[in-house]
């Protein structure tokens, strides 16, 4: 009988990580989930810890025993005004979308993980007025990515930049950003957090194992789009 897997999936109670949650259990793999609240989770073991901690990212990966994988999912999005600029408040985001992932990414490999999986945003690359840190924390989640992929060969480091990911409420909620998103992708429309999950799964077969290093675009075609 093969040995049950396990998976660390950051950011587990929000959209896209839900989405993890639930394709990963379905694949028969043992999950466990951070979480910021004290939400419980149907089916994974939940750990509740705050990222935007300094060590908080090893500190979680010492709660859990041996692991094969991990997802870092959680990040700091907010809209950051530069006119009311706030280094406090850049320092957290950093951590909690770079920082944090590489103390994951250490503490996993000392307990035997073999695949990190990195979530970016079409936003390393170029991002909107407000994301400008978010942004910055993303460009430099994926140089980590490449360079982690060497340092600490033959572990596996590969990360996804996603385009806009949202549900079936997301039209009525931001019908500006829906319109303008669809309008100009080639796909002409949105991601859903299930299709995220779909192809981090795939990520982990044997389909995969000659990918480290990678940044894979999943915008729907927006990172071709010329912008004007």
């Amino acid at each position: 009988m093969n040995k049950q897997k396990s998976i660390l999936i950051t950011g587990a109670s929000g959209l896209i990580g839900s989405a993890l949650c639930k394709t990963f259990i379905s694949a028969g793999w043992r999950v466990v989930g951070q979480v910021n609240s004290s939400k419980g989770i149907d089916g994974i073991e939940v750990i509740r810890k705050d990222l935007s901690k300094a060590s908080s990212g090893t500190e979680l990966v010492e709660q859990i025993g041996a692991i094969d994988c991990v997802i870092n999912n959680a990040a700091d999005q907010s809209i950051l005004d530069l006119k009311h600029y706030s280094s406090t408040k850049a320092q957290e985001m950093f951590q909690v979308n770079l920082l944090s992932p590489i103390e994951i990414i250490l503490a996993a490999k000392s307990k035997g993980a073999t695949l990190a999986i990195n979530i970016s945003s079409i936003e390393a690359l170029n991002s909107k007025s407000g994301h400008e840190i978010y942004g910055a924390s993303k460009s430099a989640l994926e140089s980590v990515t490449r360079s982690l992929a060497l340092s600490l060969a033959p572990m596996r480091i590969n990360g996804i930049r996603l385009g806009l990911i949202g549900d079936d409420k997301l039209e009525s909620r931001w019908p500006e950003g829906f319109s303008s998103w669809t309008n100009t992708v080639p796909a002409g429309r949105i991601g859903s957090a299930e299709e995220v999950a779909e192809l981090a799964l795939a990520l982990t077969s044997e389909t995969f194992n000659f990918a480290s290093g990678s940044i894979i675009d999943f915008d729907g075609g927006k990172s071709a789009h010329p912008g004007w």
